[in-house]
């Protein structure tokens, strides 16, 4: 049996031994050093004021902007095109004459009915000597008395016919749409021209729900958002709610009239701000919808700040409705604090944050400053 010595560690051994416990130190140090530093860094978020929730709420529809009266324009008798003297964007006068017929045929026929009537009238006054002598009979000269009446009334439909066989402007306004060309053969009835009559000036179509026309009237006013119009609103007022809903999509439309604006075009769109008195239920307290995050049915986390360490807690929050931009918190905070509605996506609970100066007090949240203030 061999037995074997232990040996101290040689020089080598303790010298990589001494360096891994080096390592391992300095590693371990550098760890200790990074997380204070970590931790007091300093975020800025956008703070906003928790408020009681007004008494009114927001109602939005998007909606068409259109003239009040967009007039499809046609011909009431069938032909062939003979002009059309406006395209589509051309500001038409009162009583203008848009397009025209080929008034070969139509002028042939008028012709033709005058002829027609001239020879049935002397046909007539012939049977009526004859008549007064006994030599034809009752029954003769009432057909002769028919055919004359029936040869006036075709005079005067071909003269209806050539009288219709223009379009004129009924009145001023602009050529929205085209939809024929010179030398096209059309029905009677067909759509030559859409007209945008600009006495009627300019409106706001908006589909919505029964349940959201039953809070309007017409006469209330809307703010309506367009990109177009200069500052990106204009205010309008509600004159007509439709009284019965479109068959296909179960909607109401609602009108809305606009102030005369340039900047206004037919086919705009824009977004209906309508403010309404809350539901009869509606307490609790508004905070920005920016301001909550992990939402699951009702429930959600807002970011809470304490002002003396300036770091912020997550806190669990009971939703009871969304208006608008803003959500209805029935539960988890009070009047008063002060949330972060902004830069939420790098904080963790316990960060140490920075509100930015000049969003304090928040737009949405000023008028809840002195009351806050107050207590």
């Amino acid at each position: 049996m061999r037995f074997v010595t232990a040996r101290p560690p040689g020089a080598f051994t303790l010298s990589l031994l001494t360096g891994a416990c080096l390592v391992l130190s300095a590693c371990s140090g550098g760890k200790e050093e990074a997380a204070p530093a970590a931790a007091d860094k300093v975020y800025p978020v956008d703070i906003a004021l928790v408020r009681p929730a007004s008494g009114s709420a927001i109602i939005t529809a998007a909606g068409t902007v259109r003239y009040r009266y967009e007039t499809p324009l046609g011909f009431t008798t069938a032909g062939k095109i003979a002009s059309i003297r406006f395209e589509e964007g051309d500001r038409v006068m009162p009583g203008a004459l848009i397009a025209a017929l080929d008034a070969t045929q139509v002028g042939a026929n008028l012709e033709s009915a005058r002829a027609e009537q001239q020879r049935a009238q002397a046909e007539l006054g012939r049977f009526q000597q004859l008549f007064e002598k006994g030599w034809v009979t009752r029954a003769q000269l009432e057909r002769a008395e028919a055919t004359a009446r029936a040869a006036t009334a075709q005079v005067s439909t071909a003269g209806f016919a050539s009288g219709t066989s223009r379009i004129l402007a009924p009145s001023g306004g602009i050529i929205l749409a085209r939809t024929a060309e010179p030398g096209q053969v059309v029905a009677a009835g067909t759509q030559i021209v859409v007209l945008g009559e600009t006495s009627g000036g300019m409106v706001l179509r908006a589909p919505m729900i029964d349940s959201d026309i039953a809070r309007l009237s017409p006469g209330m006013p809307v703010t309506v958002r367009l990109s177009a119009v200069p500052g990106g609103e204009i205010e309008g007022v509600i004159s007509e709610i439709d009284a019965r809903a479109n068959p296909s999509s179960g909607a109401f439309e609602v009108t809305i009239a606009l102030p005369a604006n340039p900047a206004l075009r037919s086919g705009q769109i824009g977004t209906a701000e309508f403010r309404v008195a809350a539901a009869p239920d509606a307490t609790g307290l508004a905070v920005p919808a920016s301001a909550v995050f992990n939402v699951r049915a009702d429930e959600g986390f807002v970011y809470l700040l304490d002002p003396k360490t300036s770091r912020v807690r997550a806190r669990a929050v009971q939703i009871g409705r969304i208006d608008d931009r803003e959500l209805i918190v029935t539960g988890g905070l009070k009047p008063g604090d002060r949330i972060v509605r902004s830069g939420l996506v790098l904080l963790t609970d316990g960060a140490k944050v920075k509100p930015l100066a000049s969003r304090q007090p928040s737009r949405t949240t000023a008028a809840a400053a002195p009351a806050a203030a107050a207590r």
